[in-house]
């Protein structure tokens, strides 16, 4: 396993523990700027908001209530995995040395983590520095491990049942859950991270059941 991949990992890792330590990714955060979009309907421009209904008048003067709405989910498509998911997380992409991480995450505690690795790396190994490198950064930020850490967990995932590992900690105040699977697919190999605030588990399992159900 090269290290400067773990290296990049505890980085990152290191950032999303210190936003949870300060507040920055519980689903009381600031909300982001609003949106104004333009419908241009022939000369005239109108103004559009994300779920505000705007009326229109036709030129037979007919009324039309016209609303703007996001797609609940999105795709993303690439060469070794697909999957769904929710629009509310921002999906960002990297690829190190043939290792490409996909991050995916919103205003709320819910968080993906998903790195695919090529061959001739195993699950087995992934999965063990993948659950080596969060521990000791756990550890690094003095977070309390609570009951339940380190414990097998299943989870139905692209239509198989996957073995993986959960960690349970306390964090400023926060109980977060983060459950690591690694598994082959498609000749390489994936991980899978899922992570949140124990608060919000009704919206993750929302989230993470989007895109573990559909990812292939």
């Amino acid at each position: 396993m090269k290290t400067f991949v773990f290296l990049g990992l505890l980085l990152f890792l290191g950032f999303l523990l210190y936003a949870y330590a300060n507040g920055q990714k519980s689903s009381t955060a600031s909300s982001p700027a609003i949106e104004v979009f333009e419908l241009h309907i022939g000369d005239r421009i109108v103004e559009m908001r994300i779920d505000e209904p705007v009326t229109v008048v036709t030129p037979g003067g007919e009324q039309l209530t016209m609303v703007l709405r996001r797609k609940a989910t999105l795709h993303y498509a690439g060469e070794k995995l697909a999957f769904d998911y929710p629009s509310a997380l921002q999906l960002s992409s990297e690829t190190d040395d043939g290792i490409t991480t996909l991050n995916l995450e919103g205003t709320a505690s819910p968080f993906v983590l998903i790195q695919i690795y090529p061959l001739p790396n195993t699950a087995e190994g992934v999965l063990e520095n993948l659950l080596e490198a969060f521990q000791e950064e756990y550890r690094n930020r003095q977070a309390q491990l609570l009951s339940g850490n380190n414990v097998p967990v299943k989870r139905t995932i692209g239509g198989e049942e996957r073995t993986g590992r959960q960690l349970r900690f306390l964090l400023a105040g926060q109980e977060i859950v983060t459950e690591l699977y690694a598994f082959p697919q498609n000749g390489a190999v994936v991980a899978l991270v899922l992570q949140h605030d124990v608060s919000e588990a009704a919206l993750a399992e929302q989230y993470f059941g989007i895109i573990t159900g559909s990812l292939k």
